[in-house]
Order: structure tokens, then C-alpha cells, then sequence
């Protein structure tokens, strides 16, 4: 390993510790006034620590990845999976608290982006290449 890349893959780790300070810093701030008083009901406090174990977790996945985008690439599509449905999580949760129909939607379109990830990095080649030829095969059936 190279020192660039040493040096680039430090500045990464830095700044994936530093987004995850500040937005664990920033959740923390949200949950609590400046009088102490919490701003969210008692329903909202379990989903406010739901959404700060969320955070950790997906912060000390995206740490390994970045580390292991240098030294083991076999375990990068687990992780890439974990941390998609991770942020999934977290956003639900995080627009649960605004508008559960918003987030909803979000979960739903957080699904139809995992399962694009997990074609793309578990679905072997050659289910691919039957489906691929599946899909020929029936539209070319079509009768116009």
C-alpha cells in the first residue's frame, strides 16, 4: 500500500468519524431544549435511541468498508447491503417522527434501492443471464 493511498484512506476514516460525530451530536441537541425538557413524547423517546443505535452501527460499517476497500474487497457487498438497509432504517425512523406517510414512501423506495444492490452484487451471473433470457424470450412472444 502506497502512502497516497494510505493517506487517502485516513482522510476517509476522518471524515466518516467526522459526519458521525456531528450527527450524533445534532440528534442528541434535537432531543433535548435548552431547558432540559425533551421535546418528543415518551413514543418518540424509544425511536430516538432506536435511531442513535442505527447511527452507530451504520457509522462503524461504513468505517470497516472504507478500510476494506483496501485490503479485503470479498466482504465489501455484505457490507455495502448492511449499510443500505441501515440508512433505510435510519431515514424511516428519522421522518416517522415528521410524517409516517412520508415515511412510508421513503421505505419504499429504500427497498426498491436494496434490492438493485443486492442484484448487483449476490445474484450470481448466470441467474442473471436467465432471467436476461427469460425476458427476451417472453417479448418476443408478444404478438405485435
Amino acid at each position: 500500500m502506497s502512502a497516497t493511498s494510505m493517506r487517502n484512506l485516513f482522510k476517509e476514516l476522518q471524515e466518516s468519524i467526522n459526519n458521525f460525530s456531528t450527527l450524533l451530536i445534532t440528534i442528541i441537541a434535537a432531543a433535548t431544549s435548552a431547558t432540559g425538557n425533551s421535546l418528543f413524547s415518551d413514543e418518540h423517546k424509544l425511536m430516538m435511541m432506536s435511531l442513535v443505535l442505527i447511527i452507530v452501527l451504520y457509522s462503524f460499517l461504513v468505517i470497516i468498508g472504507t478500510i476494506l476497500q483496501e485490503y479485503n474487497r470479498s466482504l465489501l457487498p455484505f457490507i455495502t447491503c448492511a449499510i443500505v438497509l441501515l440508512g433505510s432504517a435510519a431515514s424511516v425512523l428519522a421522518l416517522r417522527v415528521i410524517s409516517p406517510t412520508v415515511a412510508w414512501i421513503t421505505l419504499a423506495l429504500w427497498v426498491g434501492m436494496f434490492i438493485l444492490v443486492a442484484y448487483d452484487y449476490a445474484v450470481p451471473q448466470r441467474i442473471k443471464n436467465w432471467i436476461e433470457g427469460r425476458i427476451e424470450r417472453s417479448s418476443s412472444l408478444l404478438p405485435f
